[in-house]
């Protein structure tokens, strides 16, 4: 049976951790797969829906602009995923069991990756930690703390 695990990437030192620790601790499992998923920032307000109903061509125009958009934040990620793919299969992983995913945010961070987790049917969350101390984490709240507190029926694994 495969196990699927969702690795939250991101340019925090907390990330790394997090991929060095799935490379160390399931980098020679078998039916292990990895999707490093990276939340993109939230689509610009010009390319929101903005409440009128759009003719064919406007929908079609919008679509396209936010397609480019997605791709051009993608790009600008791509370097940090080949190099986490890079270190997931020196360690062990075959080529085919690492892959990624971008999502742009919908709700925030945290809620984006739990329903990622649930509707993609992941076993585990792998994320680092930023290191706030207690009483930032109180007062921001997290992302990880987040995760934590609102997964479903998945396993979170956060990485000092």
């Amino acid at each position: 049976m495969t196990h699927k695990l969702l690795l939250a990437l991101d340019s925090s030192e907390g990330a790394w951790r997090a991929v060095e620790y799935v490379a160390q601790s399931f980098g020679k499992a078998q039916g292990v797969e990895v999707t490093l998923c990276h939340v993109l920032a939230g689509l610009p307000p010009v390319l929101w829906d903005d409440g009128h109903i759009l003719q064919d061509k406007e929908r079609e125009a919008r679509e396209r602009l936010k397609a480019e958009w997605k791709k051009e934040q993608e790009k600008n990620w791509d370097e940090l995923v080949d190099r986490a793919r890079q270190h997931l299969t020196a360690a062990g992983f075959p080529k085919g069991t690492v892959t990624s995913e971008f999502k742009t945010k919908y709700f925030d961070v945290a809620e984006d990756l739990v329903n990622e987790a649930v509707t993609g049917g992941y076993r585990t969350i792998v994320m680092g930690r930023r290191g706030l101390g207690t009483a930032k984490s109180l007062l921001l709240g997290s992302v990880t703390n987040k995760v934590v507190q609102n997964s479903r029926g998945c396993a979170v694994i956060v990485v000092p």
